[in-house]
């Protein structure tokens, strides 16, 4: 074909020229302003014209492909260029050889081309009544990007909905499944042959095992329930107990535009094991009661022959006795004592354990439960040469509300203690308090010259049955409960207690409570 069998498309141009007409023509105009590439090949196969945008998306020049170049020549250069993409292992020649055989056949009509600058550009190729071939160059790499984005949300969406462990469903506005995952199906024993994405509800609920072999008026009455939670905006929970024992927890988000997603849980495992922890804690408590039973019982049978002894023992003690009986019956009465204070540990430790223990709140005077606990824990002290300092300002200290009777048990266990565990020295006694908004807080200290504890015991000295020496207790006795009972008094009336100690210069435990003001004596 020559030039002169070219109808006048594109505008005239020289033969021999090697430069791009201009497009003086309408349609020529048009084409020059167009986004896409465009590329005309004649039947002669030379190339009668190129738009500005295919050389931009090629990047390249008329100096590398012109109108009046032969398509061959064209194909040969844009190929070792690497602008036509991978040649599969042919050499150029191969390359160019097989384009140039299937050009202007339906193989060519297509080609999704890949250039080096990471562009991607589909190229559509279409027969004129001139038998010339349009090549129109499109840059879809934003496209195929996005397109690429989109899937891989959506295989990253698929594999994560694939492994939750709860089945997940989608309900859009129009009522119907958009999406759910396989766990959903299993959890409800769904034939996942049966339902589709974007299946309409009702037909989508009709497959659900527990539904299929109720009667008509039950799975018609289950249906509305179902549907009922499904729509209800206020509904956001359901438990669902289905026939082959499992139990199922619905929890259920509502989307702004309307629709909810489900998010399903099997719950059997969880509530069985929630039901062995219950039974496990209920007999836990029964063994408890029953051993706190069994040592009231014990302790009370304990303490009516033992205190038969005692009184036998103050008896004798009273009457008539050589010096070596006298110390006989000392021992019998110091013992007896130890055995009694030893009862009473275990029988307060088994109340706590028990949850039986009870505060009560009496009307008291600070300074009255600190002088009772000084003159019975004097003697004792005396006997080894100790001296009991009272720091106090308890002449101010307002009456208060409390248990009275727990409070000095909990001095007289420390001051028992420092006593024990002094044999030189002194033991003070310390008293402050301070108003606040929730009642008086009374600071009672007790501070001793004795053996002391070294700082990596002194977490243990609360513990049931520690012993800071075992040599002094076998000497004095005791079991190594009083401490563990003091904390649990503590903690019973809300306060704190501790202790604080250095190696053969002594120890200081403070305690903190915070009383409530005792109303005034009512007028005689």
């Amino acid at each position: 074909m020559h030039r002169a069998d070219v109808k006048p498309l594109f505008g005239e141009r020289r033969a021999d020229s090697e430069a791009r007409p201009s497009a003086d023509g309408f349609v020529g105009g048009i084409l020059d302003t167009l986004r896409d590439g465009v590329l005309v090949v004649g039947n002669d196969l030379r190339i009668l014209y190129a738009n500005p945008m295919y050389y931009q998306q090629l990047g390249i020049t008329e100096a590398d492909v012109a109108p009046g170049d032969h398509l061959e020549a064209a194909l040969r250069h844009l190929t070792v260029e690497g602008l036509l993409g991978p040649m599969g292992g042919q050499t150029v020649e191969e390359f160019v050889a097989r384009r140039m055989r299937t050009w202007g056949t339906d193989e060519s009509r297509f080609e999704r081309r890949f250039l080096e600058t990471g562009r991607i550009i589909e190229i559509y190729r279409s027969m004129t009544l001139a038998n010339e071939v349009v090549a129109v160059h499109v840059d879809v790499t934003s496209a195929v990007r996005s397109e690429e984005e989109i899937e891989r949300q959506r295989i990253y969406m698929t594999s994560l909905l694939e492994n939750m462990s709860d089945g997940l469903a989608l309900i859009d506005p129009e009522g119907r499944f958009a999406m759910f995952n396989d766990q959903f199906l299993e959890l409800y024993n769904i034939d996942p042959n049966h339902v589709y994405w974007g299946m309409e509800y009702d037909s989508f609920v009709e497959n659900i095992g527990d539904l299929k072999y109720m009667s008509h008026q039950k799975r018609a009455a289950e249906l509305k329930l179902r549907r009922d939670f499904a729509f209800d905006p206020s509904a956001t929970s359901a438990r669902r107990h289905l026939s082959n024992g499992r139990t199922l927890n619905i929890n259920k988000t509502n989307l702004p535009g309307g629709g909810c997603v489900m998010t399903t849980r099997d719950m059997t495992d969880q509530l069985k094991r929630e039901q062995q922890l219950m039974r496990a804690r209920s007999e836990a408590e029964d063994s408890a009661r029953s051993k706190s039973e069994f040592v009231a019982r014990m302790s009370h049978e304990m303490r009516t022959p033992l205190n038969g002894i005692l009184g036998v023992a103050a008896l004798l003690d009273k009457s008539d006795l050589s010096d070596g009986q006298r110390e006989l019956v000392d021992v019998i009465g110091n013992s007896g004592h130890v055995l009694l204070r030893l009862i009473d540990d275990i029988l307060d430790l088994s109340r706590i354990d028990a949850e039986t223990f009870q505060v009560v709140q009496d009307r008291f005077e600070i300074s009255d439960v600190i002088r009772e606990c000084v003159a019975l824990i004097g003697p004792s002290a005396e006997e080894k040469g100790l001296e009991l300092i009272c720091l106090d300002d308890a002449s101010v200290v307002p009456a208060l509300s409390g248990d009275m009777v727990r409070i000095k048990q909990i001095l007289l266990n420390l001051l028992t203690n420092s006593v024990k565990f002094t044999d030189a020295g002194q033991i003070e006694i310390g008293l402050d308090h301070m108003d606040g908004p929730e009642g008086i807080t009374i600071s009672i200290s007790v501070t001793d010259t004795g053996v002391g504890i070294a700082p990596d015991r002194l977490e243990q000295v609360f513990d049931r049955f520690f012993q800071v020496d075992g040599t002094i207790t076998r000497r004095h006795g005791g079991a190594g409960l009083g401490l563990a009972i003091t904390r649990n008094l503590v903690d019973a009336m809300g306060g704190t207690i501790q202790v604080s100690s250095e190696p053969q210069k002594g120890t200081s435990f403070l305690i903190r409570l915070t009383l409530a003001a005792a109303d005034p004596p009512p007028a005689s």
